[in-house]
């Protein structure tokens, strides 16, 4: 029996994760972990960081990436593996997501200044340190700040999606985000649907052509790993899993969840079924 093990969800300072990615991979490497993927959102930054650093410690690191869908006035991520993170288009397309990223950030400065809370954009910008600018950094502005007390208490005041400095993101489709994965010889799959209790929309993702399901997943029970594996099973779809660890709140979750290493070779395996070679 294989035990190698993996962790194919992974956020870093590329994006809003606290880890360096080449601390990332060495961490993962403590671990004995056989593989890992940087799935930053809307950037392949940190991948391309930590490049050599897996080749020295000889992890396999795979290319991967977030992005932001919207279905039916849900939120949702889809996780694109295997990608081809050199394509110029593919770059291109992503580098305006996080345009759009920081301008949503500026607004979200705006809203807090108009509730009297005297933040800065360049504070904001500064502690995302050249990555692709989200809540979470505005949420550690404000605390740096002193603003609020906690991490929580700067998404419940004012950033959460009900919260009142709230700016919603520019989103893609299921189908445009599916699409642009699958342009750069991509595997799209749906990040944990666990945590968006939306399995009733499950079937569209399939239709509209997801490729698979994050059955492995930090926030997951060993109930929700077992229905979401069957469920790929039962539509003849690749399964994967991830800790999904940012770093935040002195949690390190890299390794925490048992993904067996057979996902990787279902994820490599549908690849070359798809695109050859």
């Amino acid at each position: 029996m294989d035990k190698r093990y993996i962790d194919l969800h992974i956020h870093t300072t590329a994006s809003d994760g606290l880890l360096p990615p080449e601390r990332a991979v060495e961490l993962a490497s403590d671990l004995n972990l056989s593989a890992i993927a940087i799935a930053d959102h809307d950037t392949v930054d940190g991948y391309e960081s930590a490049k050599e650093k897996a080749e020295e410690l000889r992890i396999e690191l795979i290319p991967a990436v977030e992005l932001s869908i919207t279905y039916k006035g849900y939120d949702f991520h889809l996780l694109g593996y295997l990608i081809d993170f050199q394509d110029s288009g593919f770059k291109k397309k992503i580098e305006n997501f996080r345009m759009e990223r920081l301008l949503r950030g500026e607004k979200m400065v705006e809203k807090l200044n108009e509730l009297g809370v005297d933040l800065r954009i360049d504070t904001v910008k500064t502690i995302a340190k050249g990555a692709s600018v989200g809540r979470p950094h505005l949420a550690d502005a404000l605390l740096k700040e002193e603003y609020v007390k906690s991490y929580n208490e700067a998404f419940a005041r004012y950033l959460g999606y009900h919260a009142p400095a709230y700016v919603p993101k520019k989103y893609l489709t299921p189908e445009e985000g599916i699409e642009l994965i699958h342009n750069v010889k991509g595997l799209a799959i749906l990040a944990h649907p666990g945590t968006s209790h939306r399995d009733e929309l499950l079937l569209d993702f399939l239709e509209m052509g997801i490729d698979g399901i994050e059955a492995y997943h930090s926030q997951y029970d060993r109930f929700q790993v077992n229905h979401y594996i069957n469920w790929a099973k039962k539509f003849g779809l690749v399964y994967t899993g991830g800790s999904d660890c940012h770093g935040r709140g002195e949690m390190i979750l890299i390794g925490k969840v048992k993904v067996p290493y057979l996902c990787l070779e279902m994820l490599r395996k549908a690849k070359k079924k798809m695109f050859g070679g």
